[in-house]
């Protein structure tokens, strides 16, 4: 199955037909790799998350509290744009630089849940929770090339491309979903795509677990 073009980057050259190139960036920044923090009033436990970090239809999203931090674990939700069911077993492959890395989440079920963005946006999101650890985030952040892919429950598989794309590999992994829209991807709908490329949401909360005083 080869990896299929990121909505985003149709996204981007969807909204740049409307609106400014930092008009778009502003809109991106909005709905993808959303950090978010805070301290429970109940017993002062602080958090931080990351969403909405996307790799084609493969979604993330990173979070760990005070607890976690001690233990050196995060907990990662990955899984799809769609309403679909995970596979079971090491369902979640990650692979960095080369290096292949897989995940057994321990949630029997898949949990399914609408996420609503900037603008009115929704989006289901169909998902797992695995438990990585913190040093395996800091290896994403670190990485140069990322790539994931799961496995669902139907005997079938999503992939997807998270780290920077060229524009290259944006035009020649575009041509069947855009051949019906009539858009052309330039130079500069990628480099605004990979802004909010989802590597981008991992360093960004690298920076979170580093700033913040557990």
């Amino acid at each position: 199955m080869k990896f299929e073009i990121v909505p985003i980057l149709l996204l981007v050259s969807s909204l740049t037909a409307c609106v400014s190139i930092p008009d778009t960036e502003t809109i991106l920044k909005n709905m993808y790799n959303v950090p978010s923090s805070g301290t429970s009033q109940f017993d002062g436990t602080k958090y931080i998350r990351l969403s909405n970090m996307r790799c084609n239809s493969i979604m993330f999203e990173l979070y760990q509290d005070t607890h976690k931090s001690k233990k050196g674990i995060v907990l990662l939700k990955a899984g799809s744009d769609t309403i679909t069911n995970i596979g079971e077993g090491e369902s979640l492959l990650i692979k960095l630089d080369g290096k292949t890395y897989s995940f057994k989440s321990n949630d029997a079920l898949t949990e399914h849940e609408t996420i609503l963005v900037e603008h009115g946006v929704s989006m289901p999101f169909s998902h797992k929770t695995y438990v990585v650890p913190e040093t395996f985030v800091r290896a994403v952040a670190s990485s140069k090339v990322f790539l994931a892919k799961m496995y669902l429950l139907n005997n079938s598989f999503i992939e997807g491309k998270c780290s920077i794309i060229t524009l290259q590999e944006a035009r020649e992994q575009s041509k069947e979903v855009s051949k019906n829209l009539d858009l052309e991807i330039t130079q500069e709908h990628v480099d605004t795509s990979n802004k909010v490329a989802a590597i981008n949401g991992f360093r960004e909360f690298v920076k979170m677990m580093d700033s913040t005083s557990w």
